[in-house]
């Protein structure tokens, strides 16, 4: 009794590893004994590899028509691709009808909110012009003068006098009273 992984099955196969487990899902019970898994890996036998492949080859093929029937069926097909194709046309030249009314409507939004902004500025213009006219006159700039000098208040003081000013009413030093 061999037994083979299911990704090298799907390679003899010439199907991806999702449509084999996807087919062991549907055979279920009839493939279930020929199942065997070991450490997280899917392994099949070879009665169930053979049971595999006989589901995957067992769809059911279209019978094949006649000539004339066969010419009738692909007019068929074409009438109905050229309705598609007509369907899908006429929305093309809807969407583009109605994007050219979007695009109208916007350039006459765009124009409308240009115009506005014109408008805008030459009345703030205006009022900048009439506020310069109707401002007050300006309030004249004093130049700056050095301080007036004030005599030392420790002068003409006796050394007694000077030495108690320092250090007991130091304030009486300031030139300039606060």
């Amino acid at each position: 009794m061999n037994k083979e992984k299911v990704s090298s099955v799907a390679k003899q196969l010439g199907i991806t590893t999702q449509a084999v487990y996807k087919k062991l899902a549907k055979v279920g019970n009839q493939i279930d004994n020929h199942l065997i898994k070991e450490n997280g890996v899917t392994y099949l036998t070879d009665e169930g590899v053979e049971l595999l492949r006989s589901t995957l080859q067992a769809k059911p093929q279209e019978q094949v028509s006649s000539v004339g029937n066969l010419v009738a069926t692909l007019q068929k097909s074409a009438e109905e691709k050229q309705a598609i194709i007509d369907k899908q046309q006429s929305l093309i030249e809807q969407l583009i009808c109605n994007q050219t009314e979007e695009r109208q409507r916007s350039d006459t939004i765009i124009m409308k909110l240009s115009n506005d902004l014109g408008n805008m500025r030459t009345l703030l213009e205006e009022t900048k012009k009439t506020k310069v006219l109707l401002s007050e006159p300006l309030k004249p700039i004093k130049p700056w003068e050095p301080p007036v000098k004030i005599k030392d208040p420790l002068e003409n003081k006796s050394w007694l006098q000077k030495v108690w000013i320092k250090y007991f009413e130091p304030w009486k030093m300031r030139h300039q009273a606060y």
